[in-house]
């Protein structure tokens, strides 16, 4: 009787195990897809706006740079890429404002 106790015993352990973790998975994809679809929202919110490419244009119009160069510009996407170049180095200066003994263990 006690191995019949004992193998009802790892049973239901096991069962159990593989309910919680089905759960846990479960619950991991449901806040993957909904995380997902908001960041993909807020992405396409923020590509659609290009403020980058809207400042540049002003500010060349304000310089009196002719339109077939403010085209040229554009056509390269140089206003998208000295935005991103900004944005990296904004991040390594906010890096660099943790101090090294917390990151370095």
């Amino acid at each position: 009787m006690e191995s019949f106790a004992a193998a009802l015993w790892s049973f239901l352990n096991s069962l159990c195990t593989w309910a919680l973790d089905g759960c846990l998975w479960l619950l991991k994809k449901a806040a993957f897809v909904i995380m997902d679809g908001l960041l993909t929202c807020i992405s396409s919110i923020f590509t659609a706006i290009d403020l980058s490419s809207i400042a540049a244009n002003y500010a060349l119009q304000w310089a009196n740079v002719p339109t077939q160069l403010i085209w040229f510009i554009n056509a390269i996407s140089l206003p998208a890429g000295i935005a991103i170049l900004v944005g990296a180095i904004g991040i390594r200066m906010l890096i660099n404002l943790i101090p090294a003994a917390v990151t370095r263990i």
